[in-house]
């Protein structure tokens, strides 16, 4: 896969962390990219560092036709799409008796529900293509919660491991 240009990722929360160094990654590696986040400076800052072959587009992936607009926008701008990653990722520090409604409910839409957005937008263009690979970003507190003070992030976590795993035995 390395060096083949006609390989297109998009990679969701690609402005800092994780998603920004697997863009630098994939983007020495030959892809052509498609990143996608919130904070516009810091994401073109990624996508300069990238190469030629890189997009970027400021996008709210928890909002559901943000991330339909960043599937339609990766495509016409290379034709397809190989890889999708689901990084967007959010925690916050506040143990269950604490939680507020809005707190929870902001985890599910950020650890959760855009991953559930870029699964059900991609997928279907990957079975048209008959290919395609969709890597959802977790972590290792959605199977072992040992810090307790990050309830809703944890929660969120085992939900998109769930999901991942039910798409899996789907497709």
């Amino acid at each position: 896969m390395p060096g083949d240009s006609s390989l297109v990722a998009v990679i969701t929360g690609a402005s800092s962390g994780i998603g920004a160094a697997l863009a630098r990654r994939l983007g020495r590696d030959g892809f052509r990219l498609v990143l996608a986040a919130r904070r516009a400076d810091a994401l073109q800052q990624v996508c300069m560092d990238c190469g030629t072959g890189c997009k970027a587009l400021v996008v709210d992936v928890t909002h559901r036709d943000d991330v339909e607009r960043l599937r339609d926008a990766a495509i016409a701008a290379f034709g397809h799409v190989d890889v999708w990653v689901n990084n967007v990722g959010r925690g916050i520090n506040v143990p269950v008796l604490e939680l507020t409604e809005e707190q929870f409910d902001q985890m599910m839409a950020v650890n959760v529900k855009s991953a559930l957005y870029g699964m059900q937008a991609v997928v279907p263009h990957f079975q048209e293509r008959g290919q395609g690979h969709v890597i959802n970003v977790s972590s290792f507190l959605g199977r072992v919660p040992i810090a307790t003070y990050r309830s809703a992030y944890n929660a969120a976590k085992a939900a998109l491991n769930a999901l991942t795993a039910n798409l899996r035995m789907d497709l």
